[in-house]
């Protein structure tokens, strides 16, 4: 009986998987299936008469330059104008119909008339669905398992911020990225390691440690925290601290890649491996970064050989992200001390220690640290507000219930101001657009107060390293930064025109942190969509005419999110997995983008 229900999951999974795979070609435009395909309605088909009523009823797409591709969907105007209606898609040579129920096949669709280079790039997607597959069933079982024992987070950790934080990054897990089609994958990872390092199953375990010569280290701190092992610690002699500092490894790194890696770069007889592993750690929704068990105000990023969001993204860290983070948090601080815009809505982590060893992403860490201030609130990432738990429909109706007297509507209306207020502000007045995902954009709620000392609702913004910043506009206006813009080293984030700015905004903060929780809210808490949308139009219009009034010049960002009919998207699957950059063109995989997203805003 259980192989039987086994069976039937892997089916399940597999058939989820492939209809988000689709749904990804089709918005992504993958191959012109969408600029270069013929509408037609079912009853067009010249082979409608052998197809159920149920799929041959509805528009169907033909590519006729993929083999004759028949592809059943429907409108759609939600980030794409077109998605999948139903499997399987239909395929007709020489006369002969091939139904195509499974990834395999489609993907073999779309390869049709690709160089073997090409192709190599679908053939290993394909792979890359299996382990979604299968990391989706395990993570299933998981999710099953731990809701039948659930409590409330209240009941289960009282007012531990740092345990409850760690539970809605363990719910947030379960929940799939909302574009990325296979974010279920782990590449690198097996089922196993799932079970050891993985965010969903709560994993705990202990970091492994390196004694690095002080002459390949570069640090960004004086001084580490009490709780930093000592050489002895971690079984080696007191005297290398004379000589070295002892550098944190995932165990994953150090069980299956660390020594290839050292072997590599010629670094393996220059360093010392401690035989002891120390401090015990809690994987958080970010897998690369973990929480520190005795003094959970601590979280470490370290580098990972895996790779999620696609076969590009391998999670290691790059020695420019170790200082440039702290770079960024330090200017959005600067910048919230004389804002008042800004002031009393943001948080930021400390991360300001980190290091690196020979210029090498596979060596390093980052050492955030959380503000005091959070010790009395619940810290919830947007990433997990869909995410179903043990007794609601969604954490951000669970949410509504404790802190907005049971009014979802209340609480969306509050978190979309302060949202829009503070990225607006942000990018009009200083040309910043940060990269601040459902995963690193974290919600600080606090009970109401009659001293009113504290908003109810902030926002608690971390890993910083990747925005964009049009350097000449914050320089005018904050002259003092001018060393701090200059000191990035990473280039890409500064740019020379308002329109990366305007692309983030839309494809991060709009879409990814707003348009997404209404699509769920609306099927979730019965909402109306049309309303929330309206919502968002005039908050973003009365937000503009704020900075308009006080000088800024708003036209790009009118036009861009109000006017035009489609807005901007983040093309996410061809540039991390089906595509190089030599095609695309794109400096940075999670930077290419297309215009082709129905703009929910436009009332034209």
């Amino acid at each position: 009986m259980n192989a039987v229900i086994k069976t039937e999951t892997v089916v399940e999974q597999a058939d989820y998987i492939c209809r988000r795979v689709v749904d990804a070609l089709l918005r992504e435009n993958v191959r012109d299936c969408i600029s270069q395909a013929h509408v037609l309605e079912g009853n067009e088909l010249p082979f409608a008469q052998q197809l159920p009523p149920r799929l041959a009823d509805g528009q169907w797409l033909l590519v006729v330059h993929l083999g004759q591709l028949y592809i059943p969907v429907e409108q759609s105007d939600f980030m794409q104008p077109w998605r999948l209606r139903s499997l399987p898609l239909v395929q007709m040579q020489n006369g002969q119909l091939h139904y195509h129920h499974e990834i395999d096949s489609i993907l073999a669709c779309f390869e049709l008339d690709l160089s073997e280079a090409d192709k190599k790039e679908f053939s290993c997607f394909v792979g890359e669905c299996h382990v979604a597959t299968s990391h989706g069933v395990r993570c299933e079982q998981e999710r099953e398992r731990l809701f039948q024992r659930s409590q409330t987070y209240v009941e289960s950790e009282g007012n531990d911020w740092a345990k409850r934080l760690l539970h809605y990054e363990r719910l947030a897990s379960f929940l799939d990225h909302p574009f990325y089609p296979t974010a279920r994958a782990k590449l690198g990872f097996s089922s196993a390691d799932l079970t050891i390092y993985a965010p969903e199953f709560g994993a705990t375990f202990k970091l492994r440690w390196l004694a690095v010569p002080q002459i390949l280290y570069q640090g960004t701190f004086t001084a580490l925290p009490a709780w930093w092992p000592s050489f002895n610690d971690v079984g080696l002699p007191a005297s290398l601290a004379d000589s070295h500092y002892l550098l944190p490894v995932h165990p994953f790194m150090w069980e299956h890649h660390l020594q290839g890696l050292l072997v590599e770069a010629s670094l393996f007889k220059q360093v010392e491996l401690a035989p002891k592993p120390f401090l015990k750690v809690a994987a958080t929704l970010s897998v690369r970064t973990v929480s520190v068990q005795q003094a959970p105000e601590w979280h470490l990023k370290l580098p990972l050989s895996i790779r999620t969001l696609g076969a590009k993204n391998i999670r290691t860290i790059k020695p420019s992200t170790v200082k440039d983070g702290h770079t960024v948090q330090s200017m959005l601080a600067a910048i919230a001390a004389v804002e008042p815009n800004i002031t009393e809505l943001l948080l930021l982590t400390d991360e300001s220690r980190g290091a690196e060893v020979a210029g090498k992403n596979f060596l390093g860490f980052i050492l955030r640290h959380y503000p005091q201030v959070v010790e009395e609130t619940s810290l919830v990432p947007v990433a997990a507000l869909l995410a179903e738990t043990a007794n609601s429909p969604s954490v951000f109706e669970e949410l509504a219930q404790e802190f907005y007297g049971g009014s979802v509507m209340d609480f969306f209306e509050e978190y979309v101001t302060l949202t829009l207020r503070l990225h607006l502000t942000l990018w009009i007045r200083y040309g910043i657009a940060l990269e601040s995902n459902q995963q690193n954009s974290v919600l600080v709620l606090s009970q109401d107060n009659d001293s009113q000392e504290r908003p109810r609702l902030r926002l608690l913004l971390k890993d910083n390293d990747s925005g964009r910043i049009l350097s000449d506009q914050l320089i005018k206006r904050c002259p003092e930064l001018a060393s701090s813009v200059a000191s990035l080293q990473d280039r890409r984030i500064l740019v020379t025109e308002q329109l990366p700015l305007a692309q983030m905004f839309t494809t991060i903060t709009l879409q990814l942190n707003i348009a997404v929780l209404i699509e769920g809210l609306t099927k979730q808490a019965g909402l109306e969509r049309k309303l929330l949308y309206m919502y968002v139009r005039n908050q973003i219009e009365s937000l503009l005419d704020e900075l308009h009034a006080e000088g800024e010049d708003i036209s790009l960002a009118q036009q861009v999110l109000l006017e035009d009919e489609s807005h901007y998207i983040k093309y996410l699957l061809r540039a991390a997995s089906l595509e190089n950059k030599q095609s695309t063109g794109a400096s940075d995989v999670n930077k290419f983008y297309g215009k082709s997203a129905p703009n929910m805003l436009w009332t034209g």
